[in-house]
């Protein structure tokens, strides 16, 4: 069995793959680029998933991945099926890997990846369930508003309603937007049960989720800015940084004043 260190180390290493990988991700194209997401994706999953079970445990590890990958691909499955509670829409075929249902598989892990990185990055700022899951579900809804029109631009998936959203992402509908808030609701209320394990902030357990987090946050405004070839991305780039920045901003002045008070360990 790996130790907390090694698991941590790890996850860090994984990190790395996936940025990497998104860095490839505007210089190459058709199915390179599907493949390249896929990457993506597993690879930021698995380093959320070691992140845990270096805090949590393997049996609490395992409830996580039920509590986000579960539920959000549960989600998923009867929202294309019904169009409750995201709004009408379809996944491409054969593009990102298997599929049941009509959902690729690597969705739900996407919702491991943000969710549990999220949730963990919440915790700067309070440990109290009845702030903290709101405060979570709208850092998810702030990080949907960078993947929906980004994963849209792909054609990865396409929504019946294409003039029913936010001003200058109208091709996005607000029920989308509604139904994540729904959906992390849930996720983030079911981890307050499982996730109970007090914060230590370290620099060895930081860097994965505050790398990831900071990452997307930001990076993926520098990437519809300059690096991706749809003229319709820059519009979401406010949308996201401010979304996901309900987190970021005050979770970036708690760590700093960690920092200051000598509070981040080495280890």
């Amino acid at each position: 069995m790996t130790s907390p260190d090694t698991r941590f180390a790890l996850s860090a290493a994984l990190l790395v793959v996936s940025i990497a990988a998104q860095i490839t991700y505007p210089l190459v194209d058709g199915t390179t680029r599907d493949h390249v997401t896929v990457t993506v994706v597993l690879a930021s999953a698995a380093a959320m998933v070691l992140h845990s079970a270096a805090r949590l445990g393997t049996l609490r590890t395992v409830a996580m991945v039920a509590a986000t990958a579960g539920v959000g691909w549960s989600a998923e499955i009867i929202g294309t099926a019904t169009s409750f509670p995201f709004g009408a829409y379809e996944y491409a075929t054969g593009r990102i890997g298997p599929s049941i249902a009509d959902v690729p598989i690597v969705i739900g892990l996407a919702w491991t990846a943000g969710g549990y990185c999220i949730w963990w990055v919440s915790s700067f700022i309070t440990t109290a369930p009845w702030f903290r899951v709101p405060l979570a579900t709208a850092g998810m809804v702030g990080w949907d508003l960078y993947l929906d029109p980004q994963m849209v631009s792909a054609g990865l998936w396409t929504w019946e309603a294409r003039d029913a959203g936010l001003p200058g992402i109208d091709q996005i509908p607000i029920t989308n937007f509604l139904g994540w808030a729904g959906v992390a609701a849930v996720m983030f209320t079911l981890l307050s049960f499982i996730d109970r394990q007090p914060i230590v902030i370290t620099w060895r357990s930081a860097i994965t989720p505050i790398g990831w987090f900071t990452w997307t946050w930001l990076g993926s405004a520098l990437a519809f800015l300059v690096f991706l070839d749809d003229p319709d991305l820059p519009a979401a780039v406010p949308y996201g940084l401010i979304g996901m920045g309900i987190v970021g901003v005050p979770a970036a002045i708690c760590l700093f004043g960690a920092v200051g008070r000598g509070r981040l360990t080495p280890r």
